[in-house]
């Protein structure tokens, strides 16, 4: 299409739609997942050549874990209470027999695996494999019980069908090249856990809070007097351009409806009690293969908006009340508040106001909620067991809290709270989870088409501009109105 330039002349725009079938079989490649997998195993090998793995205390080699906020280092403290608390979680279900797939540097490995029947360890990068075999060298044994392979997520080549009682999957799904690698990966895992046990998917990135996310990062680092017009467009290519797997908790829910040997699921965020990324936008997933119906008690939910209950208020109603439950329903998230609001009216603001106009009107805007680890604290303190679930999977973060004094004897069908959860279809799952690499994909055919006018004309001035789609009017012509350029590849 001619269009005029600012000197008069006129140049010729080529708008392209991408096929989005064709990317999608692309990206779906077994060939195109071993290229990712490559770079991401490339990626933690070289972080266990470095100065931070080299100066690593034994047991706690926690190179390549950078924020990313700072692109630093996470504190080591901050990883101190990440590992903690999962380990904590873990030991809770009493686990035996482990196999723990993407084993990594042995966070969980050595800490769980002391006294334990068998603990299997899995990593597909040799110089990690390599670091904790040293480790476990270096370490008080023994480790007669732990065996270390190097494989693949979905190579299960002899583990037989249910010799496992717990299944690991601990901040490695996010480096999975699709939706599919995970769900062939979860359908082995199934295959090789018994019945009364469970798969642990911990420390994964919530893709309902991904938008969210991004502003709070690009916010974090844009410069004061920048238009808020390039922080939407940083955003939105944050966005577009996430290389790793970002998965909503739908995904697991929808898991049920495909392989029955799931009793239920559990969508619990992450605890802690440091503010970071760690917190705010990760959950752990934990499918049970349970025998039989869960029992799930009769529940009275609370509506916490209709009060904003403040924490001293739940605490006063517990304390004074005793009752055996108490459930309150979508309890607005301290921990993500500010970032949701931030994505809400990033869309709002004209484009020529700057950041520090936006971080000003995000400072005044007060917090309603409740970070959900001071409500573990306060059940801790008073005596109850608090579960927290994200299973509704609503769009501004907040969560459900059942606090209950049910005898916690390790039963496990026991007192178990039906959660509302959010509606899902399995024939959906792809679209519940990102599709890393797509979009560099859909950038390299543009690319390729550029190149090839360039041999066919020897050069011309033809700028190619990526849509979604061409919009058209009423009567099924092309709206020229409508058509902007986004995304410009300039001959």
């Amino acid at each position: 299409m001619p269009r005029e330039s600012q000197v008069g002349q006129y140049e010729c725009v080529a708008y392209v739609v991408p096929d989005d079938e064709y990317l999608d079989r692309l990206v779906a490649d077994p060939a195109e997942e071993r290229k990712r997998m490559q770079r991401w195993r490339k990626t933690f090998d070289l972080s266990q050549l470095g100065k931070e793995a080299r100066g690593s205390q034994p047991g706690f080699n926690i190179a390549g874990w950078n924020s990313s906020y700072t692109k630093q280092p996470i504190p080591a403290e901050e990883m101190k209470e990440w590992v903690e608390l999962t380990v904590g979680e873990l030991l809770k279900f009493r686990p035996q027999r482990i196999l723990e797939i993407g084993c990594g540097t042995g966070l969980l490995l050595l800490r769980i695996a002391p006294g334990r029947m068998r603990y299997v360890g899995t990593d597909f990068a040799p110089a990690v494999l390599k670091q904790l075999r040293q480790q476990l060298r270096d370490l008080a044994g023994p480790w007669d019980n732990v065996d270390v392979l190097e494989r693949s997520a979905e190579d299960f080549n002899g583990f037989d069908d249910n010799s496992f009682d717990t299944v690991i999957l601990n901040s490695v799904v996010k480096y999975f090249p699709s939706a599919s690698y995970l769900v062939h990966v979860l359908e082995h895992a199934i295959r090789v856990t018994e019945l009364g046990g469970r798969i642990f998917v911990g420390d994964v990135r919530n893709l309902t809070l991904l938008e969210p996310f991004a502003v709070s990062v690009e916010l974090y680092q844009a410069p004061e007097g920048m238009k808020i017009s390039e922080l939407r467009e940083r955003t939105m290519r944050r966005v577009l351009f996430e290389d790793q797997l970002v998965i909503s908790p739908a995904f697991f829910l929808a898991l049920q409806q495909q392989f029955s040997k799931i009793s239920r699921v559990e969508i619990k965020p992450r605890d802690g009690s440091f503010d970071n990324e760690l917190t705010r936008f990760r959950y752990n997933a934990i499918l049970h293969l349970e025998p039989g119906r869960p029992i799930t008690p009769e529940i009275t939910w609370i509506e916490w908006n209709e009060q904003q209950w403040k924490l001293t208020a739940m605490r006063d109603f517990l304390q004074k009340e005793q009752p055996e439950i108490a459930a309150f329903k979508a309890i607005a998230n301290a921990r993500v508040e500010h970032d949701v609001r931030a994505s809400a009216i990033l869309e709002e603001w004209e484009g020529g106001r700057t950041v520090d106009d936006f971080r000003n009107e995000l400072r005044d805007t007060p917090i309603h909620g409740i970070d959900p680890h001071s409500l573990w604290s306060m059940g801790e303190e008073l005596g109850y067991h608090t579960d927290v679930s994200w299973a509704r999977n609503r769009s501004d973060g907040s969560y459900d809290t059942v606090f209950c004094k049910c005898p916690n004897d390790g039963k496990p069908n026991r007192g178990r709270p039906a959660w509302p959860e959010a509606p899902v279809r399995y024939d959906a799952i792809r679209s519940y989870a990102t599709m890393p690499g797509r979009a560099a994909l859909r950038e390299a055919l543009v690319r390729q088409l550029y190149e090839r006018e360039q041999q066919l004309t020897g050069g011309s001035s033809i700028r190619f501009v990526v849509m979604d789609s061409l919009l058209r009017s009423s009567d099924g012509k092309l709206d020229h109105s409508a058509i902007s350029s986004p995304d410009v590849h300039d001959s």
